[in-house]
């Protein structure tokens, strides 16, 4: 993807003025966005074990595609609703089994 971008686009259209706007953006999303996400992933795999959280965080796509919905009004088509039963049902599959051989 990102060798799509340079090959068909304007490489001086990329270019980031890098001022105190765009390093304080960069500083609050490394923070809340990556280190927070990692805090509260150990957090998860402390209280239920890793094998539930892993198969929880396979469910991301499903809330980053609702949000998508609710937020930006992106469209809901029907190979999007395939794949997100076909999470439902492998997240539920997986938690089953471990629960039974646990």
């Amino acid at each position: 993807a990102l060798v799509a971008l340079v090959v068909t686009q304007d490489i001086g259209a990329l270019a980031v003025r890098a001022d105190a706007t765009f390093w304080g953006s960069v500083a609050f999303l490394s923070l809340f966005c990556t280190v927070g996400a990692f805090y509260v992933q150990n957090a998860a795999v402390r209280r239920t074990g890793p094998t539930r959280v892993g198969f929880l965080m396979g469910t991301e796509p499903l809330f980053g595609s609702a949000l998508a919905h609710v937020l930006l009004s992106e469209p809901v088509i029907g190979i999007a609703v395939l794949g997100a039963v076909l999470i439902v049902a492998g997240t539920f599959a997986g938690l089953l089994s471990d629960r039974r051989d646990g």
